[in-house]
């Protein structure tokens, strides 16, 4: 019970980071145990692989028409222990990274976009060149890992990271060394269709960070169509509440203010970052000059706050 209140825990007070990674074991621990009582013969839930669910998604159309939400569950659905935790890891590393570049919501954004542009070029390649096709479905987070990986490493190319043998390396050449594995793999690996992804993922996060410098922003049509969602089902939820029309009116404007609080844009992130290193800075300041004792209590609480961030 302890395992599941920390859970619990992380899932209310985590940030998108923690909540993407929990999602995903969530996903995995769910199918494993549906294909664990399937193989005891306590529910024949036809389960072997992904596919069986509908969750993988497809290069064939004919089998991605039956099934096109499979664009998006596919990068929930991993099919061992190691292809999750390898994948699991990889996000928690570059999307700290990331999110302090870019901020939550657009990790987010990035994870969606990122993910399904690993399946466009997947599904066109595939199409295409049939001679290399070695499998109907794919599935994982990988394309979507690339993508935030590759962004993290376009806008903080000389940051080093610290490597078990190799020591610190820049961000820019480990992620340059993954995409050149990933290109080398194509011509001998039984995973063609999987590499595709990783490569169509990490082109994607390289060329929306490049763009966004020109003013182009290649992630925003996800955002509003993430903040279009949230507003439908907030309103949803308003109006089965039987309540007055002044309190319905009032719930609702408490539901755009959360979503406010929730989707910010990237200045309205990185203005509020500043402010908050700068009040920073100005108590860390009075500290070292007069002590903790010296502080007045919105000080202090304004440090509590962010030694809980």
């Amino acid at each position: 019970m302890r395992m599941w209140e920390e859970i619990k825990k992380q899932w209310a007070s985590g940030g998108i980071l923690n909540r993407l990674i929990l999602f995903n074991v969530g996903v995995f621990v769910v199918l494993a145990t549906l294909q664990l009582a399937g193989r005891m013969g306590v529910g024949d839930f036809g389960f072997t692989r992904p596919e069986a669910y509908g969750l993988a998604t497809s290069w064939d159309l004919s089998v991605l028409m039956l099934r096109p939400w499979t664009v998006l569950t596919h990068m929930f659905v991993h099919t061992g222990v190691w292809h999750l935790a390898m994948n699991m890891l990889w996000l928690h590393w570059m999307g700290r990274l990331f999110v302090t570049e870019f901020g939550p919501r657009r990790l987010l954004s990035m994870y969606f976009v990122a993910g399904l542009a690993g399946f466009l070029l997947y599904a066109i390649v595939l199409n295409v060149f049939p001679g290399m096709r070695q499998g109907t479905y794919a599935y994982g987070a990988s394309a979507a890992v690339m993508g935030i990986m590759a962004a993290a490493a376009t806008a903080q190319p000389n940051r080093t990271i610290n490597l078990v043998f190799l020591g610190a390396v820049p961000l820019k050449y480990l992620t340059i060394g993954w995409v050149a594995l990933d290109y080398f793999a194509l011509s001998g690996s039984d995973n063609t269709g999987g590499h595709l992804a990783h490569l169509g993922g990490a082109v994607f996060g390289y060329f929306a960070v490049m763009e966004s410098r020109r003013g182009r922003d290649w992630v925003r049509w996800f955002e509003s169509i993430l903040d279009a969602v949230v507003g439908l089902w907030a309103s949803s939820r308003d109006a089965v509440t039987p309540q007055g029309g002044r309190q319905r009116r009032t719930k609702r404007k408490s539901a755009r203010a959360g979503r406010a609080d929730r989707f910010k844009s990237d200045e309205e992130f990185n203005l509020e970052r500043k402010q908050q290193s700068a009040e920073m800075d100005a108590i860390l300041d009075k500290i070292s000059k007069h002590g903790y004792d010296n502080l007045t209590a919105e000080e202090k609480e304004f440090l509590f706050r962010q030694s809980n961030t």
